[in-house]
């Protein structure tokens, strides 16, 4: 028994539908010149290529499992399969789409390949995918076809599933015979991630950079797949606008550089406690009221942290690497606190006298703004200045560098 909200439960639509989707960023990937993918337009996913032959794929997938917990198999007067089968024959007669005649039909039918996908696995004991078989291996003949579906037809119960073998077998031999052999069936199919990456890896993208290009790639591809269902475009993609568009991702994929991918920030700490918030605030770099630039200026610290945590756990780079980088960071930001602090230095060394408050704030300032200006190199990787900023952010909320002249007296303590 189910509850009214299991009944309700979205989990097998959600599934189908990123089912359907991974199908075709798999196809998207084995796109040729000249060929064009679409999704939800001529049906799930199709094809066109460049001799005018196309194929109409309709994606199935279920969450259900037999008793020893594997995907149930497509069986003989499976739903799936029968009103798969009704919707391509309503396509292919669709007086609207200028197949009003026969000859336009099998015109039709000639042309395209239908293909049904699913995860439901195959099994010996579905009649109709044997007599498919035999017929095109030229063992049964297209009457026998016709006499089978009539005797499925008679002992089927279910009255949509009845309907569509009646209207199946209603077509002309010459029509049930040029679809019967344009007939595909890819079951078992599952795992399509890991297809995907495998496709991926097949363009000479280095091991250790697949999940990168893929997670790229699976993200650009929703958002604008979204774009065109909420502006009402068709989503079709051409081999020439698929190359053009994310070819970059798999140039990423082949070099030494290091990946960047930057992924919203969460945050919920209290800002003010934070050590480089702090000092930022103790030369007027940031207003203490001003939230949302506190929120900037963490969301730069955090998107560095996040990245070099994911080079190291990913063995993009070893420890040695970024105990030198942080060494040279350190480096960089002495020889500027140096610099911009020499007359203060100097004035206090030779007439002992300290520097005023406005002194110390205003060479601070200038201190963090030619730090600012730095852009970083990690492992032949330049970081932009987001993650050049925020490097300097990490060190100074840990408090290994500072912008005032007194940084180590005022925060150490």
């Amino acid at each position: 028994m189910k509850t009214f909200q299991d009944t309700r439960n979205a989990e097998n639509k959600s599934i189908g539908f990123d089912y359907q989707y991974y199908y075709f960023l798999y196809k998207l990937l084995g796109l040729e010149e000249g060929e064009k993918i679409g999704i939800e337009v001529k049906d799930d996913v199709h094809l066109d290529y460049g001799n005018g032959e196309q194929d109409l794929i309709q994606l199935k997938h279920s969450i259900q499992t037999n008793s020893s917990g594997k995907t149930v198999n497509l069986t003989e007067r499976d739903i799936d399969l029968w009103k798969t089968i009704y919707n391509w024959i309503n396509i292919i007669n669709d007086p609207f789409d200028g197949r009003k005649t026969s000859k336009e039909q099998l015109s039709f039918i000639d042309r395209t390949k239908f293909i049904l996908v699913s995860n439901k696995s195959s099994s010996l004991n579905n009649t109709f995918l044997k007599r498919i078989t035999e017929f095109k291996q030229q063992k049964i003949t297209i009457k026998d076809v016709k006499k089978y579906l009539d005797d499925l037809e008679k002992k089927t119960v279910d009255k949509d599933v009845k309907s569509y073998i009646e209207i199946l077998n209603k077509q002309s031999e010459k029509w049930l015979s040029r679809f019967i052999n344009k007939l595909v069936f890819e079951l078992d199919q599952d795992d399509l991630i890991n297809k995907i990456k495998s496709r991926i890896k097949s363009k000479i993208v280095r091991e250790e950079k697949i999940d990168d290009v893929f997670n790229a790639l699976d993200s650009n591809l929703r958002k604008q797949n979204y774009i065109n269902t909420k502006s009402k475009k068709k989503s079709i993609i051409t081999f020439e606008e698929f190359y053009h568009k994310y070819k970059a991702y798999f140039d990423k994929g082949r070099n030494n550089k290091l990946p960047i991918n930057k992924k919203k920030i969460k945050f919920d700490k209290p800002l003010l406690e934070q050590m480089f918030i702090k000092q930022l605030i103790d030369i007027c770099a940031v207003d203490e009221t001003d939230t949302a630039e506190m929120l900037r200026l963490t969301g730069q610290m955090l998107q560095t942290s996040n990245h070099l945590e994911d080079w190291i756990n990913k063995g993009l780079i070893v420890e040695e690497q970024l105990d030198e980088f942080v060494k040279d960071c350190i480096n960089k930001w002495k020889n500027t606190h140096d610099a911009v602090h020499r007359k203060i230095n100097l004035n206090l060394k030779l007439s002992g006298k300290y520097p005023s408050e406005e002194e110390i704030i205003l060479s601070g300032s200038e201190c963090l703004d030619k730090i600012r200006d730095l852009e970083l190199v990690l492992d032949e990787t330049n970081l932009d200045t987001e993650l050049s900023n925020g490097e300097f952010y990490i060190l100074s909320n840990e408090l290994r560098i500072g912008w005032r002249y007194d940084w180590k007296e005022r925060y150490k303590k």
